[in-house]
């Protein structure tokens, strides 16, 4: 319980700490003086609840036998980092963003909410062989009830989701790139991935993956 704690604790650090400080900490108030940009920060503190919970036993940087693409993974997190940094101090500053209307924002928030509810339907589907590297836990097993049942990379359709909705909380121009560059990582990644689990599960993986869409259901 103690460990659940920390990592959720540490996770919630990662997101809200970089708001905080891109922001500015000489006016952490203004943060959330807007309340769709406070739903957001919300969001980001209570939604992990439902992700660190003591009986998930999520260990988000678990190497397993085999991993691949580690450098893509570490772009992946600093570029994250960095976002969570300027977009916040580029909407303060008004600098690469649109006119702040309200209602923009708030489809932003739904994106996030939307992209957070895809992720943790994937986590519980995933348990503990979860993990932010491409990799074989001990004892894998190829998931294919919850969300996986319909689309074979739900993680990574949730964090498009979830991403672009945050360039627009922000209002930035920033979002149309934000999008585009997660495309290319969740096309790289599912690439790497879907060769590993082929090579690992072979037949059992072919026919999984003829009965399910790659990334988003019914189009791709």
């Amino acid at each position: 319980m103690a460990k659940q704690l920390w990592r959720y604790i540490m996770y919630v650090s990662m997101t809200v700490i970089p708001l905080l400080v891109g922001w500015g900490l000489d006016d952490p108030g203004g943060l959330l003086r807007d309340p769709a940009r406070a739903a957001y920060v919300g969001l980001a503190v209570f939604g992990s609840l439902s992700v660190f919970v003591p009986r998930l036993n999520v260990q988000p940087f678990g190497q397993g036998s085999q991993v691949v693409g580690r450098n893509l993974t570490r772009a992946y997190l600093v570029s994250g980092i960095v976002l969570l940094l300027f977009l916040p101090f580029a909407d303060h500053r008004s600098l690469i963003v649109f006119a702040d209307i309200s209602w923009v924002r708030w489809m932003g928030v739904a994106l996030a909410l939307a992209g957070s509810a895809i992720r943790v339907a994937g986590l519980w589907s995933l348990g503990r062989q979860f993990s932010g590297y491409v990799t074989l836990q001990q004892d894998h097993e190829l998931v294919q009830w919850g969300i996986y049942c319909l689309v074979r990379h739900p993680m990574y359709l949730g964090a498009v989701v979830a991403t672009t909705g945050l360039g627009l909380v922000f209002r930035s121009w920033l979002v149309f790139a934000i999008l585009i560059w997660n495309l290319v990582f969740v096309l790289l990644r599912i690439g790497q991935e879907e060769r590993l689990l082929g090579e690992h599960f072979g037949a059992e993986f072919e026919t999984y993956r003829r009965h399910t869409w790659r990334l988003f259901p019914y189009v791709y």
